[in-house]
């Protein structure tokens, strides 16, 4: 598949008009084929479903009305509680967090399941009106039409049952830690699995040799995603290097300095036009290349908690036992190469994400937030110790340290109980009594 669709895929999935609109295609279908059954074979069937055709037009007609103004009362009931609980998620855990609840599979084939229901039975309706030679009695259809409305009621139990569970701050939370460890096993391999093949060579120099000229952006938005491949057997074709300067999830402004491109002549200068179709731009951050994206979600979470209009400090501590396992699950993976070869020649270099980058982005936000909150700081201290028990490298390890000392001074300043300030002290030395 073309990673350039990816951003257009997953903007699909966290729509609520795709997967209704193929349920209606789909009742359109099935209504066709259960009205050509009915008109062509089986109007005068005798055997063992003969008894599906001996009923009375006008009831049947009467029914079919009833079913369809039921079903689009219901749909108008859970288009009310849908929006309701949007408005809920978007005043209690960010309006960043509607897409998470937009992205609901069950909500929309719930929805859809009303739709196709109420426009399957207004079609039948409709043909019950055909006149000779295609003038029928309806079995199959009014046998589909029964079973796809007991099939609607099931699933209205199911959607009161599912928007109950899915507005509790721990299923939110849970959904998007998923996402981001989904996001990470496509992104960031094991490091059993990792290519040994790196690019060591050296970074560009400029000498006389190389025409340099930049790639500017021509427009702003968001760096959605980078066609790093196609980049790649670019630079190979047109024997360059190109440099890039930003990653997936960076902000980017109109004219703003993209790429730089070292090439042997002033002719590689037309791949400018090529390199800005290998890079999609958007209005929004997305989760295909941008690992942060749901490292921010958990954190905007947790600093909701931490407001004092709502001062939930459960809620945060729960998103950071989710960060702390990301993070304890990204010691162990292989990070993107800065430096790309193509048969041995370096070709393309892209912006460094480290450990420190993702770390940071979860930890130091939330940090800075509970220093009032001694409860939520002893948990992120043990997150620390946790995660320090798993570190590989110095970087990691440094990590750890660094925030620890970050927590030590701000709580020194604090005004807390002599049992308090022993508690904290104590996770303090458990990390560094560990360093040492």
């Amino acid at each position: 598949m073309n990673n350039k669709l990816a951003p257009l895929i997953e903007k699909t999935q966290s729509s609520f008009w795709f997967v209704p609109s193929l349920m209606i295609i789909l009742s359109f279908l099935l209504a066709a084929i259960t009205l050509y059954i009915d008109i062509t074979h089986t109007q005068e069937n005798k055997g063992a479903i003969g008894f599906l055709y001996a009923t009375n037009v006008d009831a049947v007609r009467s029914l079919l009305g009833t079913i369809a103004g039921a079903m689009i009362t219901v749909t108008s009931i859970a288009f009310s509680i849908t929006i309701v609980v949007l408005t809920l998620a978007s005043s209690q855990f960010g309006p960043r967090l509607m897409r998470n609840f937009m992205m609901d599979k069950g909500t929309q084939i719930v929805l859809g399941t009303f739709i196709a229901t109420f426009l399957f039975c207004i079609v039948i309706f409709c043909a019950l009106s055909f006149k000779a030679p295609y003038d029928f009695k309806p079995g199959i259809t009014i046998t589909v039409a029964i079973v796809m409305t007991c099939f609607s009621v099931c699933t209205l139990v199911y959607f009161i049952h599912h928007v109950a569970m899915s507005i509790q701050a721990d299923v939110v939370i849970d959904d998007v830690y998923c996402e981001l460890q989904h996001n990470i096993a496509k992104l960031f391999p094991s490091a059993k699995n990792k290519n040994t093949t790196e690019a060591n060579t050296s970074p560009v120099k400029k000498n006389s040799h190389l025409v340099e000229f930049d790639v500017m952006a021509p427009f702003s938005g968001y760096l959605q995603l980078i066609d790093k491949e196609s980049l790649l057997k670019l630079a190979a074709q047109s024997h360059c290097v190109i440099q890039l300067h930003f990653s997936a999830g960076d902000f980017i402004v109109e004219k703003t300095k993209i790429a730089t491109v070292y090439a042997s002549s002033l002719a590689e200068q037309d791949i400018s036009n090529d390199i800005e179709q290998h890079l999609i731009y958007g209005s929004c951050r997305t989760p295909v290349q941008d690992p942060e994206f749901a490292v921010h979600q958990l954190v905007e979470i947790a600093l909701r908690a931490l407001s004092p209009g709502i001062n939930d400090p459960y809620t945060a501590i729960t998103c950071i036992d989710k960060l702390s396992a990301v993070l304890c699950g990204l010691t162990d993976k292989t990070f993107p190469q800065k430096k790309m070869l193509s048969g041995g020649v370096l070709c393309l270099i892209c912006k460094e994400l480290t450990f420190t980058d993702i770390a940071k982005a979860a930890f130091d936000q939330i940090r800075q937030q509970c220093q009032n909150n001694l409860a939520v700081t002893i948990k992120m201290l043990d997150a620390l110790h946790v995660l320090l028990g798993q570190t590989t490298t110095d970087e990691q390890h440094n990590f750890v340290l660094t925030q620890t000392e970050m927590i030590s001074q701000q709580q020194a300043k604090e005004c807390m109980s002599d049992h308090d300030r022993g508690e904290l002290i104590q996770r303090i030395e458990k990390i560094t009594c560990k360093n040492n």
